[in-house]
């Protein structure tokens, strides 16, 4: 029997082709950010350019050059080619609230304190909310492990605002509170997937015969258990990445950190249109990108995908290539 090579059809193929089939979903998806982004800018209350003028003195011939300057005189239709055109070059346009500083530097200084804040909650709920799983399955019928169970579901039940706010009344008002607050619901998340995941593979055969070959039980666990499982946790990384992404907001603002979570609840405050959209707009390509790393995930952890040969639709509609 002549052994099989891969040919260009293997795994790596496979698994780009698994990531170009979700793409024009996202890419609608991201398209459809761009026309919300805009709807909700121009759906808040209030005049931008009397927001502009707000303290200064200002007759109407000046507000009405104002606003055929900025192009709002025109129609809603043209203003959103107007902005779509824009944003394919790059151009968000100027901030109302702080006096004409373009939106890309507003975003540009405030993404990485919200990427950094999103970076430190998944560096400290994922190896917790494993653990803390792994634990909750393998005590299942035993106390500790109801404990964890119970725990874990309180843990999901209480906000991130409130979370926040008890911490800053307890005097942890630093970014490293901020982070605490917003890893612990995504560990209880992490735990309670893990625990349904490797409670249902510890009931498989291949386990009982592995307990019977004489590995231990956290052997059993990490090797076995646990690395069977990934698939399913993989698939629900997305999840947890976004829940952590939409719970920065109140988490920021909180804290008074100045990512952009806070700086979009600002700029709705003070009617900033252009901020706001904007910063809407980024939040959506965020989740856009965390799909997209998703995706790539279950691929490296589901071994159908990692076989020469082997390929299997899925349950999102995945397409056999041609």
């Amino acid at each position: 029997m002549t052994e099989r090579r891969p040919g260009p059809r293997g795994p790596l193929w496979r698994l780009a082709w698994r990531l170009v089939w979700r793409l024009p979903g996202l890419l609608i998806l991201a398209g459809a950010a761009v026309l919300a982004s805009f709807l909700a800018s121009h759906a808040l209350p209030g005049d931008p350019v009397m927001l502009m003028v707000e303290g200064r003195a200002a007759d109407p011939d000046m507000i009405r050059r104002m606003r055929e300057d900025a192009g709002l005189d025109q129609p809603l239709a043209v203003q959103f080619l107007s902005y779509t055109l824009d944003l394919l070059r790059g151009d968000l346009g100027q901030s109302l609230r702080y006096g004409g500083v373009p939106v890309t530097t507003l975003l540009g200084n405030a993404l990485p304190v919200t990427l950094g804040l999103m970076a430190g909650a998944a560096a400290l709920a994922l190896p917790l909310g494993l653990a803390l799983g792994l634990a909750a399955a393998d005590l299942r019928r035993a106390w500790p492990g109801t404990a964890l169970t119970i725990g874990s579901v309180l843990a999901l039940s209480v906000p991130p605002l409130a979370l926040a706010t008890w911490l800053m009344l307890a005097g942890a008002g630093t970014a490293s509170w901020a982070v605490v607050a917003l890893a612990l619901p995504a560990a209880a998340m992490i735990a309670r997937l893990t625990r349904t995941q490797v409670m249902e593979v510890l009931g498989r055969d291949f386990i009982r015969t592995a307990h019977a070959k004489g590995l231990g039980r956290v052997a059993v666990l990490l090797r076995h258990a646990l690395q069977n499982a990934l698939v399913p946790l993989a698939a629900a990384a997305g999840s947890v990445a976004g829940t952590l992404l939409t719970t920065t907001a109140a988490v920021e603002t909180v804290f008074a950190l100045p990512g952009i979570g806070r700086l979009t609840v600002q700029a709705v405050l003070a009617r900033d249109h252009t901020v706001a959209g904007a910063a809407v707009l980024v939040f959506v390509l965020l989740q856009v990108a965390i799909s997209l790393t998703a995706e790539l995930l279950i691929g490296l952890a589901d071994p159908r995908l990692r076989a020469d040969g082997v390929h299997r639709a899925g349950a999102h509609g995945d397409g056999e290539p041609p």
